[in-house]
């Protein structure tokens, strides 16, 4: 083909996509429309289903293994009773401490020692929770009770709360959405980040030092309920028209 001829023919080629790529729609940019950044949440109140209750003894004495031995011999007796009330249930020592106590004043003197061991019960089994704790303070101090949803539990609980966080979210997008007159069609999520909020842990508390009282009457308990709670922070966009 001859060298004009050529170039009239690339001068038409050229011509032609210009023209087509004219016609066609520009595909719709990143950030293009109104970004909206909404947060969905969800809640639900359940029955406490698990209790971890919490035991100590301690003592002073002036030498250290007569205080070691008191606590050693005093929590091996309450391990044994709880097992005994609660076969079930959780046992576990938590910690083991001792430190020198000193008279008040300048000169340090070494007066005795003080030992302090822990022990925990973790149970599902709430209707001889206070049989139990009354079992364990016959030997150890109570120092606390908390009332809680197991991990199955609150297993069983997150996809409801997704669903319910997501259905929120999505009022809310969709509300804003009609309030700026777009139509549902051009509304995009592009991003969603979920959130536990941790609930308040109730608790039942009682301090005091464990003796050789008579036998501990049953405390009066209750579970109570939880509240588990769950946010969604959601990225929309508002699509152009």
């Amino acid at each position: 083909m001859h060298a004009r001829a050529l170039t009239a023919f690339a001068a038409v080629v050229f011509l032609s996509a210009s023209l087509a790529a004219a016609q066609a729609p520009a595909p719709a940019l990143r950030g293009e429309g109104t970004l909206l950044l909404m947060t969905g949440s969800s809640a639900v109140e359940v029955d406490n289903d698990e209790a971890l209750a919490q035991f100590f003894f301690e003592t002073q004495e002036a030498d250290l293994p007569r205080a070691q031995s008191l606590v050693n011999q005093r929590v091996a007796e309450g391990v044994a009773q709880l097992k005994r009330a609660d076969p079930k249930g959780l046992v576990e020592t938590t910690g083991y401490t001792s430190y020198p106590v000193y008279q008040p004043g300048s000169q340090r003197k070494l007066v005795g020692w003080r030992v302090r061991q822990g022990v925990s019960l973790r149970t599902s089994d709430l209707a001889a929770l206070p049989r139990a704790v009354a079992a364990g303070q016959q030997h150890l101090a109570l120092a606390g009770i908390e009332f809680r949803l197991s991990r199955a539990a609150r297993a069983k609980l997150e996809a409801e709360l997704i669903e319910q966080a997501i259905a929120n979210l999505n009022d809310k997008v969709n509300a804003a959405a009609r309030a700026l007159k777009v139509p549902a069609e051009r509304v995009r999520l592009e991003e969603l980040n979920f959130g536990v909020v941790p609930p308040p842990v109730p608790r039942m508390r009682a301090e005091m030092m464990a003796s050789s009282a008579p036998p501990v009457e049953e405390p009066q308990l209750d579970a109570g309920r939880s509240v588990q709670q769950m946010t969604v922070t959601g990225r929309a966009r508002l699509l152009p028209p």
